[in-house]
C-alpha cells in the first residue's frame, strides 16, 4: 500500500514538473515578459538628448536607434508608425533615410501619447528635391544579437528588382539641430531657416514596429544667471 502511494506521488510530481516546464516555456516565448522570442518585442528603442534646456540658437543633439536584447533575428517590415497630427507618418533621421527603421519628429509644446494625434511636426529639413544615395526597398532587417548592428534584407532595388541584397547597417545615430524650416511670406512658396523660438518642444521618436518615446526640451531667449 505504501509503495503504491509513493508511485502515485512520484507520478503526480512528474506531471506537475512537466506542466511547470510547459508554462515557463510558453511564458518565455509568448508571455508579456518575452524578450528573446523571434518577435519585435525583443527590440529596445533608443532615445536620449544631451540637454533638456537650450538657448535659442544653440544646438541640441539627439541619440536614437534600436538595440536587440535577444539573439540574432530577422524582423519583417511592419509599418507601425505613429499617427501625428491626424496622419500616419514614417519618421526618418534625414531626407535620405527611408530605409532606416526609426526616426524622429519635433513638435511645439509638451506632447504626450494622449495628444500626439493633434501635434504638428516642424520641417526639420528644407523642403525640396534631394539627390539621395541609393535607397533600398526593405523587406526585413536582420539584427545581430545584443547589439545595434545588422543588415538590411532587400528584395531588389529601384534599379534592379530581381537582385537580392544584404546591406550592412548600424542602427544607432546622433542627430544635431537648432531650428527648423518655416514657410516664407514670399509668393514663390520658399522656406527659410529659423532657430527655435523660446518655448517648450517635444521630440517624438518611433520605430518600424510601433515603439514610441517622448523627449522634451525647453528653449529660452537669454541666459538665466544664478541669484
Amino acid at each position: 500500500m505504501e509503495t503504491s502511494t509513493r508511485k502515485k506521488v512520484t507520478i503526480v510530481s512528474a506531471v506537475v514538473a512537466v506542466l511547470i516546464v510547459i508554462a515557463v516555456v510558453s511564458l518565455y516565448y509568448w508571455g508579456p515578459f518575452s524578450l528573446y522570442g523571434n518577435s519585435e518585442r525583443q527590440l529596445t528603442l533608443i532615445a536620449s538628448e544631451d540637454s533638456q534646456s537650450i538657448i535659442s540658437g544653440q544646438n541640441i543633439t539627439l541619440r536614437l536607434g534600436i538595440y536587440n536584447n535577444g539573439p540574432t533575428s530577422i524582423f519583417n517590415v511592419s509599418d507601425l508608425w505613429p499617427t501625428i497630427g491626424g496622419e500616419k507618418i514614417r519618421l526618418t533621421i534625414s531626407p535620405c533615410s527611408l530605409d532606416i527603421p526609426y526616426g524622429f519628429a519635433v513638435v511645439p509644446g509638451n506632447v504626450s501619447s494622449s495628444s500626439i494625434v493633434t501635434a504638428k511636426p516642424l520641417n526639420m529639413w528644407q523642403p525640396g528635391v534631394y539627390m539621395c544615395p541609393l535607397i533600398y526597398m526593405v523587406s526585413s532587417y536582420k539584427i545581430l544579437g545584443l547589439s545595434s548592428n545588422g543588415y538590411i534584407l532587400s528584395q531588389g532595388n529601384s534599379f534592379n528588382s530581381s537582385s537580392n541584397l544584404l546591406i550592412p547597417i548600424t542602427l544607432s545615430n546622433a542627430v544635431t539641430f537648432s531650428g527648423y524650416w518655416a514657410p516664407s511670406n514670399s509668393i514663390n512658396g520658399s522656406y527659410h531657416f529659423v532657430y527655435f523660438p523660446a518655448g517648450q518642444y517635444t521630440v517624438i521618436v518611433a520605430d518600424e514596429w510601433g515603439a514610441v518615446a517622448f523627449l522634451h526640451f525647453t528653449v529660452t531667449s537669454y541666459i538665466i544667471l544664478p541669484v
